[in-house]
């Protein structure tokens, strides 16, 4: 990898035989790039060589008038990005199924969240509205319409915030485009969960206009003031291999992405789910006879390990840095499942939500209680309970909680839901 190409790799290889007489205290034994902000290494939170370098070739990489990096996950920049962009009061549109740090922005920014299934509609109803807060694509590679939403919420004069976590390598492919090309006045992206970067990896990309230095000064609030360099590298070098290599690798991978899916559907009783996202592999198990969790646990016995299953399916995070021989092991396993009589797809609608009692702030910092579920009908929620996957709300802080919902969470096994702890949910007292 060339060194002009990789600021953060370079630096960190200059400093790397000088005498450590600071922390961490394994002084590199553990890892060699492992250091702290030094003159010769740059601070996170004030950049001015390296890691301002690294941002600035990282921002034109997506398209971004500036770029953060991120060493505390996608949560960080979301919390960053919301408690910056929207101020105490002010109203935020959310989806239901925002991811949880959504949530605790609202509760630490004393934000206004009116949450929605249907975002457009929300924009209409609520023009006051500061922003709307959304996530594309989905654990199921499937990306919303954002560019209309965008004009929508623009001509409304809100920003548009987007949780691209699982995008990160759509900026180097034509489609699905990045939120930044559709519109987006900030998104944040997980480089650790598509890219070659160590977990946590991530950034938060600005628009032009967008003030980072006061993003970045959320970010010093939420991050660890001794950011991993370790994380720092791994993201550079992840950009800079994606800049030289990205189209290419990703073309070749949606190829045998293609025929791993032609060979799936052969065994008979599989069906590979068409997605925006072309990496993100769904299969659909039901005609085989068992639901994604029988066939979770039957390829888990083999050795191979999917990002999630649900009741119908499969969903696999596929790479450029995927081994082979692994997809063969993959065909291998699905044909190892018994092929059994074929189930029916029952999708059981959710219940509607119960009627909001308090803000989620207030609901979240009230005094609590454990409350049974068979006694929680009626009680104002303090916490989000839900199912899992996909981490689907069936009440959120605030609102009161309905016997639809109950009934739906006692049903439920420990593993399936969320936000019940020893049988109960925690309630406002």
């Amino acid at each position: 990898m060339k060194k002009d190409n990789a600021p953060m790799e370079a630096m960190l290889l200059a400093a790397k035989d000088r005498v450590r007489l600071h922390m961490p205290g394994h002084k590199g034994r553990l890892d060699p790039f492992d250091t702290t902000e030094l003159p010769v290494t740059d601070d996170l939170y004030a950049p001015e060589s390296g890691i301002r370098r690294a941002e600035e070739m990282a921002a034109r990489a997506f398209g971004a008038a500036h770029t953060l990096m991120l060493t505390g996950g996608s949560t960080a920049g979301i919390l960053a990005m919301l408690l910056a962009y929207v101020s105490p009061g002010e109203q935020v549109i959310l989806p239901r199924n925002a991811h949880h740090s959504a949530l605790s922005a609202c509760v630490w920014g004393g934000l206004d969240a009116v949450f929605a299934d249907e975002l457009s509609q929300a924009v209409a109803r609520h023009p006051q509205a500061r922003a709307v807060f959304v996530t594309r694509p989905d654990y199921y590679g499937r990306c919303m319409d954002l560019a209309p939403l965008c004009a929508q919420a623009h001509a409304a004069g809100m920003r548009v915030l987007v949780d691209e976590a699982h995008g990160a390598h759509f900026a180097w492919w034509d489609q699905p485009q990045s939120a930044g090309r559709l519109g987006a006045d900030a998104w944040v992206q997980s480089a650790h969960k598509t890219l070659p970067a160590l977990g946590g990896g991530a950034w938060l990309h600005l628009a032009e206009g967008m003030d980072a230095r006061r993003a970045r000064r959320f970010l010093r609030m939420v991050q660890t003031s001794s950011p991993p360099f370790p994380i720092l590298r791994s993201l550079d070098n992840a950009r800079a291999w994606m800049d030289a290599h990205g189209r290419e690798a990703l073309a070749a991978l949606c190829a045998q992405i293609r025929v791993l899916r032609r060979r799936i559907e052969a065994l008979g009783g599989y069906v590979c789910r068409d997605t925006d996202d072309p990496t993100r592999l769904v299969i659909e198990t039901l005609g085989r006879g068992a639901t994604g969790f029988a066939a979770q646990d039957a390829l888990g016995e083999r050795g191979v390990d999917v990002e999630m299953a649900d009741d119908e399916g499969l969903v696999c995070i596929l790479t450029p840095m995927d081994e082979r021989t692994w997809y063969d092991r993959l065909v291998e396993a699905l044909a190892a499942l018994p092929q059994g009589t074929p189930l029916a797809r029952r999708p059981v609608p959710l219940p509607p939500p119960g009627p909001r009692a308090m803000s989620v702030r207030e609901a979240a910092l009230a005094p609590q209680e454990a409350t049974p579920l068979d006694r929680a009908e009626g009680r104002v929620a303090a916490v989000s309970a839900g199912l899992y996957p996909p981490g689907t709300p069936l009440v959120l802080p605030g609102e009161r909680v309905t016997g639809p919902a109950v009934e739906r969470l006692r049903r439920m096994p420990p593993s399936r839901r969320f936000g019940v702890e020893d049988g109960c949910l925690i309630c406002v007292k």
